[in-house]
């Protein structure tokens, strides 16, 4: 019995050599490559499932479905391989299923695909309209799509609305978001899920709405979110504890947008929206504004159906004997009622420098109304402040510092105490030593030298104590960029720069160009006011800047003068008058 089995033991190794050989043989090549759809016709939404079949050795990437995205969606793609061994005939296959959604109605073709060394034969396909669908049977599941605006304009939000109509138990799914090239896109709010009653029939709606905002004009097409779901298939009579489920697959249509260019003779920053509101607070409140207490005053701009990052910067004007000191704006985005309102908060500290009474210049945000088509202002109208002067003793107003005598405790730790329980300590004088009263003495020589020798030059010199006094090179630059800005004609350009003129012309006894009792000048004044009443004057672009240039050229020529002839002051003694 020994000798049989050591006799027959090399069978099994020679059956497995066989049949590993044969396997090797039939891997060597493809033998032939199938392709097949599970419908046609089918209806313009619903799904068609692609099968490719490679018989013989083939690997998972071979095959490639990207070249059907011209005309369909394209999902997910599976690959499974199979290896039968019959009467020692061995046969494998590959086999990739491809999920497809056309995109739209016609007859279109599958090409042929090439696997290995072998190709599938082409399959022409035909959609139809969901029309056709008979009205006997109900849709299962369908899809649908809307916008609020076909021809929005450039950067303006446009709102998308998608629906899931189930006629059928969904046990589970999942949808993908719409895709535009070149536009930003996100969600609004949370899912609705509600009821309808369509074309006879209820159905479950999941409604889903997305905020589309697209950045370059023409004609774009927004692709259809595709929807992925496994339904409770009621087809098979099964009486399992467990559902039988099916795979569906949905897609939205397409749709069009004619996104419109920036107006031509649009020159603000552009905003486009359907409402736009500035807001404005203060604390404290304004009426209790005084000289060297802050107040804040806190400017909120409200825009909807735009991002946050479209927001322009609110640029507001103040009087000059106001230290402003903003705060770093905060911006955000709100969805109430499925509308996207974004802000802007801007806080800005004010700290008036003097009393009076003062105006406060108009604060106004230019938008584009994309329902009249128009540019318009959103204004927060000039107002007139007063400012109380401080109250006595504040930080404001300090009481002058009087330096005390040097002095010094005799025993700090020794503290006595008078009748009346108060602390009285023991004081003496410091007593100064003799090498101070030395050292001041020569430091008043050095200073009698140093007069003495700035005489002797001034003599020398005579024109050098007389000649004039010119402006500094900072008033001169902050002169040109006045008039630089005068050019333009524009009010926003002018007053920064009148207000940097105006803080160079004179470090001393500063004129405040904008207040009545600092300038007697009563024609600088009325233009000034006719500047300020062009800026907020809706659609008055009349004002133009040459009477106001000539009018500060003159008033500039007033200041340097009296800078360069400053009173004269009287000799010292009579001999010098005499001598001079």
């Amino acid at each position: 019995m020994l000798f049989k089995f050591i006799k027959f033991r090399p069978l099994p190794f020679m059956l497995l050599l066989i049949s590993s050989l044969s396997m090797f043989n039939a891997s060597a090549q493809i033998d032939s490559v199938t392709a097949s759809v599970d419908k046609n016709p089918a209806m313009a939404d619903e799904s068609i499932v692609l099968t490719v079949v490679a018989f013989g050795s083939a690997k998972g990437d071979e095959f490639n479905p990207s070249e059907l995205e011209e005309n369909f969606v394209v999902g997910r793609t599976s690959v499974s391989t199979q290896t039968r061994v019959v009467n020692f005939d061995t046969t494998r296959s590959t086999t990739w299923t491809t999920i497809l959604i056309p995109r739209k109605q016609g007859t279109f073709q599958i090409p042929a695909f090439t696997v290995g060394n072998k190709s599938t034969q082409p399959i022409t396909v035909r959609i139809v309209p969901v029309s056709a669908a008979s009205q006997s049977k109900a849709r299962e599941a369908f899809i649908t799509a809307e916008v609020d605006s076909g021809q929005p304009f450039v950067q303006q939000m446009v709102k998308y609305k998608v629906k899931i109509h189930l006629a059928t138990n969904l046990q589970r799914g999942s949808m993908a978001e719409p895709s535009l090239e070149n536009a930003d896109i996100s969600l609004i709010g949370k899912d609705k899920d509600y009821s309808e009653i369509v074309d006879g029939q209820r159905y479950r709606i999941i409604e889903r709405n997305y905020a589309i905002i697209p950045q370059s004009s023409g004609q774009v097409t927004i692709k259809g979110p595709l929807f992925e779901a496994e339904v409770i298939d009621r087809s098979q009579n099964s009486f399992s504890y467990f559902n039988q489920t099916r795979p569906i697959n949905r897609v939205a249509p397409d749709i069009v947008l004619d996104v419109q260019p920036i107006p031509a003779n649009y020159s603000e920053h552009w905003l486009p929206s359907e409402f736009v509101q500035l807001n404005e607070e203060w604390q404290p409140e304004l009426s209790e504004m005084k000289v060297g207490e802050p107040i804040t005053r806190t400017l909120t701009l409200s825009v909807l159906g735009v991002s946050q990052q479209q927001l322009p910067e609110i640029a507001g004007q103040y009087p000059p004997d106001f230290k402003v000191y903003p705060d770093q704006p905060t911006t955000t985005s709100v969805t109430r009622d499925d509308n996207v309102i974004a802000q802007r908060v801007e806080n800005i500290a004010i700290i008036p420098n003097r009393a009076g009474q003062f105006v406060l210049p108009p604060v106004k945000v230019a938008w584009f109304n994309t329902k009249t088509k128009t540019t318009e202002y959103a204004e927060l109208p000039a107002r007139s402040v007063e400012v109380a002067a401080a109250a006595p003793g504040s930080q404001s107003n300090p009481a002058p510092i009087i330096p005390n005598p040097i002095q010094e405790t005799e025993n700090p730790t020794n503290i006595q105490s008078d009748t009346s329980g108060q602390i009285a300590p023991t004081i003496k004088t410091i007593e100064v030593p003799s090498f101070w009263s030395l050292s001041s003495w020569i430091l008043l020589a050095l200073w009698l030298v140093t007069l003495l020798v700035w005489l002797i030059t001034s003599k020398m010199n005579p024109k050098a104590t007389t000649d004039k006094v010119s402006v500094d090179s900072s008033e001169s630059e902050s002169w040109n960029s006045l008039k630089k800005a005068l050019s333009s004609n524009k009010v926003n350009d002018i007053y920064p720069a009148l207000l940097n003129w105006q803080a160079c012309l004179s470090e001393e006894d500063s004129v405040n160009l904008l207040d009545e009792n600092d300038i007697a000048d009563s024609e600088l004044q009325a233009e000034l006011k006719l500047m300020f009443a062009s800026q907020y004057a809706h659609g008055d672009k009349s004002w133009k800047s040459d009477t106001l240039l000539a009018l500060l050229i003159r008033f500039r020529q007033k200041i340097i003068k009296n800078k360069n002839n400053p009173p004269s002051l009287q000799p010292l003694y009579a001999s010098q008058r005499v001598a001079h």
